[in-house]
């Protein structure tokens, strides 16, 4: 009995540490923000950054859930707005534009094909950046 509470517990500690996303390198932007992604382990083991947060002097003031995962991000319109990839492993990508104090979407443009030669300016600034 006491041996399977010593196992329960110990998966119950591996399932909580699991549960604990991994932040990438914080990066900063204009006007005191900083933003960074945050990866959760997949059941493959594999972890990908599905969460793009932006913070200012260390207080979150905006969380943006991937459609799943977060490939890319730029700060935008002086950080006013982030512009950010998101799409899945495969097969589709989309551009989004968001206004960083309301959280409201302001633009959303299939990405997964060669960059337009109209394309607006923060998806090109968007597709440049690592």
């Amino acid at each position: 009995m006491i041996g399977m509470l010593l196992l329960a517990g110990a998966a119950l500690a591996q399932a909580s540490r699991a549960d604990k996303p991994v932040e990438s390198a914080h990066r900063a932007g204009p006007k005191g923000l900083e933003g960074w992604t945050e990866s959760y382990p997949l059941a493959d083991g594999q972890s990908y950054p599905s969460t793009l947060v932006i913070a200012k002097r260390r207080h979150v003031i905006r969380r943006i859930q991937g459609d799943p995962f977060v490939w890319r991000w730029v700060f935008w319109e002086k950080g006013k707005q982030v512009a950010y990839e998101t799409g899945s492993l495969h097969f589709n990508m989309a551009c989004r534009l968001v206004d960083i104090p309301s959280g409201r979407q302001l633009a959303n443009l299939d990405c997964y094909r060669e960059l337009a030669e109209d394309a607006p300016a923060w998806e090109k600034a968007l597709r440049d950046a690592k």
